[in-house]
């Protein structure tokens, strides 16, 4: 069956979303009517140019934003940017930041302007005692002594260990030093946060690319797309199963969460912590179904007569021929990996938005 017809089929049926990987398209979307393999090439494709852009020597912020933009759009286009920004936002500019942070901490290039500094590391560690780590030690044994507690105990000494810090009654005796490791320091320039910036939106690119192609591709336009380029049977039909068992699995997730629902768990204004738990305690039902499906598939494949022996065998799929907007989006992004390759095209400084790009 023709990918095409089918889409025509479920329109006139009233449908105006088909289900995917990890979500459900509009059927109607320009997305839908892309040949997979011309999905895969321009992700591809514009992953090779995230990684030219994201150059610390002449980094392309302009370029970058300009890309994850471009992902962001494809995402409304499929219909899915709401979903996506409810269920991965928690996650994703936590993702981000933390992204930010990291490289501003072990990448401290100076730049041509350094707006903060401060050192976190001196490179080496120091063995000493002191006063204020007997009292620290002290403090919450005392306590769980009395209250079998330790928290409060752990509060006191912090805070009295900050008093003999601040009234200079902290006396020390040191008695080792050596190296670890090279010093640490926090440095906040104009180059540092430029690359930063970089490529924490090549990386949110990325994501959203890997993103759409998940969440605007079918099980059976892929099973259809593996038969077209001559892949050997039993591949094409394990990798399909495969695909299938991934959406099944997605459905079985909801059913779970709204059985959880039904018995009163409350899914909601809970810290990102509590919600990990309960994906923690979803994954063991969740992971049971899987395998009672699997041997499911298995019992009706055997059911059916087919071995590795069998000939000839009969297969349905959907197949649709690569399109003019399919060449053309592929060509065009060819076209950009060569201009930034070859040519090291660079939009931030042929924008002359930083000097030094």
């Amino acid at each position: 069956m023709n990918a095409t017809a089918a889409s025509t089929v479920s329109q006139r049926e009233g449908k105006e979303y088909v289900r995917t990987f990890l979500f459900s398209m509009k059927i109607d979307s320009p997305l839908a009517k892309m040949h997979i393999v011309s999905k895969v090439v321009s992700i591809l494709l514009v992953s090779l140019i995230v990684v030219k852009l994201m150059d610390m020597q002449r980094p392309d912020p302009v370029g970058v934003v300009v890309l994850a933009g471009l992902g962001l759009f494809s995402l409304y286009l499929g219909g899915v940017i709401a979903w996506l920004f409810r269920s991965y936002l928690v996650v994703l500019f936590p993702m981000l930041g933390t992204l930010i942070v990291t490289w501003l901490v072990f990448n401290p290039d100076p730049g041509t302007r350094v707006f903060f500094q401060l050192p976190l590391y001196a490179g080496s560690v120091q063995l000493q005692l002191s006063v204020g780590l007997v009292v620290f030690v002290a403090a919450p044994l005392i306590y769980f002594r009395f209250t079998r507690r330790i928290f409060w105990g752990l509060v006191a000494g912090t805070a009295l260990v900050i008093l003999l810090n601040r009234v200079d009654l902290n006396p020390s005796l040191r008695l080792a030093e050596f190296r670890l490791f090279q010093p640490i320091s926090l440095v906040i320039s104009d180059k540092n946060v430029v690359v930063a910036v970089t490529k924490v939106f090549g990386y949110a690119t990325m994501v959203f690319g890997s993103l759409t192609l998940v969440m605007t591709t079918r099980d059976a336009e892929v099973a259809g797309t593996l038969r077209q380029t001559r892949i050997p049977y039993a591949v094409s039909f394990f990798a399909s199963v495969m695909l299938r068992s991934l959406s099944m699995a997605v459905l079985d997730y909801g059913t779970i969460r709204q059985a959880q629902v039904a018995r009163g768990v409350d899914l909601q204004d809970k810290s990102i912590f509590a919600k990990l738990l309960d994906l923690a305690r979803i994954s063991v039902p969740l992971i049971v179904t899987m395998i009672r499906r699997s041997t499911e598939v298995a019992d009706a494949v055997m059911a059916r007569g087919m071995t590795s022996l069998s000939a000839n065998p009969v297969t349905f799929r959907e197949t649709r021929p690569l399109n003019t907007f399919d060449v053309l989006v592929m060509l065009l992004f060819v076209a950009l990996t060569v201009v930034v390759y070859a040519f090291s095209f660079n939009l931030t400084h042929l924008l002359g938005v930083v000097p030094w790009a």
